[in-house]
């Protein structure tokens, strides 16, 4: 990849936190320390992090969050909890804001001493992957019907069925969970994990 094109590949995923203070903060530290000729410590974290335990839960929590469950991480015990959210009742919000209900729904990760909650992408980031999908497609025609709905705001089956018409719905699905895996290993990038 041509350095003019990686450039406006970064430039693209900076528009997407623009909003985002804490993100662009971390993105403008990096920066500084890539200026100043020092190895980033997220990059080396994420170096030290590439054994295959971190692989398996890395994946392991990509895995539910792509089926629609959240989930819930152990980093101490490496443990993984999984609750279906799909229900017409939310187990989640209704245990943790009563105790009596621990047992029955049987969530271990109200008793850990330290979690981290994984929740599946909802509307918002589906849209922002959509939009990521759409730039980096190498069908122009296909790339050119999602922007069009995108920018006319389209309900997100409206793109899929492009998507499933033009026989990409495979590669969409590896580019989704691409997405997902990277959003996890960005939210455990700060996480010590036990060795």
């Amino acid at each position: 990849m041509r350095t003019d094109e990686l450039y406006q590949m970064v430039l693209s995923k900076l528009g997407h936190i623009k909003d985002d203070e804490a993100k662009l903060s971390s993105v403008f530290i990096l920066l500084e320390e890539l200026e100043d000729g020092n190895q980033p410590s997220e990059i080396v974290s994420a170096e030290i992090e590439d054994g295959e335990e971190y692989k398996n839960v890395v994946m392991q929590i990509a895995d539910a969050l792509n089926d629609g469950f959240i989930c819930f991480f152990n980093p101490e015990t490496l443990e993984i909890e999984q609750v279906d959210c799909k229900a017409w009742f939310h187990p989640v919000e209704i245990a943790e804001r009563n105790d009596d209900m621990l047992d029955e729904y049987e969530l271990d990760y109200l008793k850990w001493n330290d979690y981290l909650r994984f929740d599946p992408f909802d509307r918002e980031d589906l849209r922002i992957a959509m939009e990521d999908f759409a730039e980096e497609i190498d069908d122009p025609e296909l790339s050119r019907k999602l922007t069009d709905k995108l920018e006319a705001n389209a309900p997100l089956r409206d793109m899929l069925k492009i998507i499933r018409h033009a026989g990409k719905e495979d590669v969409w699905n590896v580019f989704k969970k691409q997405e997902i895996i990277n959003y996890v290993k960005g939210e455990l990038a700060d996480t010590e994990l036990p060795e």
